[in-house]
């Protein structure tokens, strides 16, 4: 008897023990649930992740029958620095245009093409099985160029079928021998990304920056780099830069902000060197488009077509060649595209087809149009290269040449037409040499600080286009 009350005694005892560590475990487990890295597996090809804090445990959940929509890339911030937090990794490799075997052809609307008409060209996009591609979106560029008896060329204007097919016209401004190429710069997949997917994935661009030092006693107790910063830009409604160095500045950069990782001691201060992190930078790009290194590799990108005529013979003809919007030219296609080319170049001279624009022929007039001005060049290198050459194209001794910084701000004088050349770099530059910051101005403000009397004199001149590709899109 006593055998019985002690057996059943033992087997209550780990029924209850049992209870007890499904308990713990119940409350161990739901208190992890929210913080711990979940792994979404569908038909073991599409991966998802939903990012908490970093856990200690990680769980791996298998689904066989769920649908679950595909995540898009959203963005969190930790310390400031904003990252991609969910990620499609594709299943496979998507079908895409192959320029191997992709083909172009020509579509002729009579027996011989004439000067003064328009060209119209066919392609057809094929995958890597030569098959044709059933819908659009691939990135075409696609040019006509000519360099005997006279240099010449223009662009084709592009026209998206989405179905496989496109079109291209070029507009034949001269008579001769003309090649044609056209070339695919990106596969649609590749184009869905940079639209979809890496436009708002941010920041994308790094800056290296030093914290001014106010004495040579801090400047002596920080030289191991402690005042060393990197910088980036990010929305103004961010609420993680509270704990960052802001250097806002609503004119030049709207609803964005340029901030910097605070110095050890958390006193921010003015910046006083800049320069690109080049490293971080592409660090960043590269974790950006991670899993779709595919679509950007050398055999879709920037790929020329070869099957297709290589050149074609324009003939010539009375057809008087339109200089202007306002001289009617033969075309055949619907009102709504009554500008299919912008224009062309003929021996190194641009021709508008859209709007009115004057040739400077003659150099004596164009000496007389700068007297007396001063010409503000706003931009980045190409802006550069107009300053430089401006003395040379005229034919200008220089009087003098004031730099403020190597060949970021400088100004030229040309006595000779009293005429001075002002370069200047925009801020948040894309280049490794280390600039003084108090030298940057938003252009914003350079343009908001023009005097009405300075609109006699100022010629201005902006082209800030080339260092803001990997910059976030502001929405």
């Amino acid at each position: 008897m006593d055998q019985i009350r002690h057996s059943g005694a033992k087997r209550w005892f780990f029924l209850a023990l049992c209870c007890l560590v499904s308990l713990v475990y119940f409350i161990f487990t739901s208190s992890i649930h929210s913080t711990v890295l979940t792994r979404l597996q569908v038909n073991s090809n599409t991966t998802a992740y939903t990012r908490g804090i970093q856990p200690k445990v990680r769980l791996a959940l298998t689904v066989t029958t769920m649908t679950i929509p595909t995540p898009q890339l959203k963005s969190n911030t930790t310390s400031g620095i904003e990252h991609a937090v969910t990620q499609t990794i594709p299943r496979k490799f998507d079908v895409v245009t192959n320029p191997e075997f992709s083909n172009y052809r020509l579509i002729k609307s009579g027996k011989r093409i004439t000067k003064g008409s328009f060209i119209h060209v066919a392609i057809e996009a094929r995958s890597e099985s030569q098959q044709l591609m059933s819908s659009g979106g691939d990135f075409w560029f696609a040019t006509m160029s000519a360099n005997d008896p006279h240099e010449a060329s223009t662009a084709g204007r592009v026209i998206d079928h989405e179905n496989g097919t496109y079109s291209v016209y070029f507009y034949a401004a001269w008579s001769g021998t003309a090649e044609i190429n056209v070339t695919l710069v990106h596969p649609s997949k590749a184009v869905e990304f940079m639209n979809d997917t890496l436009w708002d994935i941010g920041p994308k661009v790094f800056w290296s920056a030093t914290y001014k030092n106010f004495t040579i006693l801090s400047h002596l107790k920080n030289k191991a780099n402690k005042f060393y910063t990197s910088c980036w830009i990010t929305r103004s409604n961010d609420t993680n830069i509270k704990t960052l160095c802001e250097f806002p500045s609503p004119n030049g950069l709207g609803n964005y902000t340029f901030v910097c990782r605070p110095p050890k001691d958390r006193r921010c201060r003015p910046l006083d060197i800049i320069a690109i992190d080049a490293s971080k930078t592409d660090a960043a790009t590269a974790k950006s488009a991670a899993g779709y290194e595919d679509y950007f590799q050398s055999k879709y990108f920037n790929k020329r077509l070869t099957k297709g005529p290589k050149t074609i013979v324009i003939k010539d003809s009375n057809y008087w060649i339109p200089t202007s919007n306002k001289e009617k030219y033969n075309s055949t296609l619907p009102s709504s595209w009554s500008y299919p080319s912008h224009g062309y170049w003929f021996n190194y001279t641009w021709t508008s087809l859209l709007y009115e624009d004057k040739q400077w022929t003659n150099s004596s007039d164009m000496r007389e149009c700068l007297r007396n001005k001063h010409l503000m060049l706003l931009g980045d290198s190409t802006s550069r290269q107009w300053a430089h050459n401006i003395g040379k194209l005229f034919s200008l001794n220089q009087m003098s040449h004031r730099h403020e910084f190597h060949n970021f701000f400088f100004e030229d004088y040309y006595k000779e037409l009293n005429l001075s050349v002002r370069l200047r770099f925009h801020p948040q530059t894309i280049t490794g040499t280390r600039i003084p910051n108090k030298l940057f101005i938003y252009f914003a403000d350079i343009l908001d600080s023009i005097q009405t009397h300075e609109c006699a004199y100022l010629i201005i001149e902006l082209s800030p286009w080339a260092h803001f590709q990997q910059w976030t899109r502001i929405v």
